[in-house]
């Protein structure tokens, strides 16, 4: 897997579940634990291996996806965002 994708894998972690509504990968904390240890190689040196997550780790992870997402939507189109993730996105 090629490091550049994290922000990319970290951004698709929550999406639309096909029924009207959001599925999102992310929305525990030993659901981030888990996520965090799938990615190890691309982490390696940054984690400790026998990190587990908090809600605080998930807040803050939470908190970067979000910054993410938004420069994505950005970048993508500088239009407003839609109206399916505008209240989940920070200003660009």
């Amino acid at each position: 897997m090629d490091e550049r994708r994290l922000a990319l894998e970290l951004a698709v972690t929550i999406c639309h579940d096909g029924n009207g509504g959001v599925a999102d990968e992310l929305s525990t904390p030993t659901q981030l634990t888990a996520w965090l240890r799938e990615r190890a190689e691309l982490l390696e040196g940054c984690a400790d291996p026998a990190f587990r997550a908090d809600p605080a780790a998930l807040s803050a992870v939470l908190s970067i996806r979000q910054a993410v997402r938004a420069l994505f939507a950005r970048a993508v189109s500088p239009a407003p965002p839609s109206s399916a993730d505008a209240h989940r996105l920070i200003p660009a």
